[in-house]
C-alpha cells in the first residue's frame, strides 16, 4: 500500500511536470527543505534545484524526487556550459585569466572580447549564451 502511494505520487509528479508546473511543485515539495538548505541561494538557472541536490541526502523522499525531476534543465544547461569551458580554455587563458570566476563574469569577459576570439569558442558561445539568461 505504501509502495502503491510513492508510485501514485511519482505519477502525478511527472504527469504535471512542464516548466511552470515544476517550479510550483518544487516550491510546493520542498518548502522546508529551500528554507532550510538553500535561503541564501539566488533563485534562477537551476540553482534551487542544484542546491537540493546537494543536500540530497537529508532532504525529503518527495523533494528529492520533485528536484531530480527538475534536474533535466540543469543537466542541459551544465553540458553547454561545460562545453564552452573545454572549447574556450585556451581563449580564457589568454583573455580572462585574472577574471574572478562565479556570477558569470567569465562568460561576460568571453563576449567582450568576442572579435578576438578562436572560430570554435566564437562557435560555442550562443549555445551557451541561452543559459546565461538567468
Amino acid at each position: 500500500m505504501k509502495r502503491n502511494l510513492v508510485v501514485l505520487s511519482a505519477l502525478s509528479i511527472l504527469l504535471s511536470s512542464n516548466a511552470f508546473g515544476q517550479q510550483a511543485n518544487l516550491a510546493a515539495d520542498c518548502a522546508t527543505e529551500i528554507k532550510t538548505y538553500c535561503s541564501n541561494v539566488t533563485p534562477g538557472s537551476d540553482r534551487i534545484v542544484a542546491c537540493l541536490i546537494a543536500y540530497e541526502d537529508k532532504i525529503s523522499p518527495r523533494c528529492r524526487l520533485t528536484a531530480y525531476l527538475g534536474s533535466d534543465e540543469l543537466g542541459v544547461r551544465m553540458t553547454a556550459l561545460k562545453g564552452l569551458a573545454k572549447t574556450c580554455s585556451s581563449d580564457i587563458l589568454q583573455y580572462c585569466s585574472k577574471v574572478p570566476a562565479g556570477g558569470g563574469r567569465i562568460f561576460d569577459c568571453l563576449m567582450q572580447k568576442k572579435a578576438t576570439l578562436t572560430d570554435d569558442c566564437r562557435a560555442q558561445i550562443p549555445a551557451a549564451q541561452q543559459y546565461m539568461k538567468d
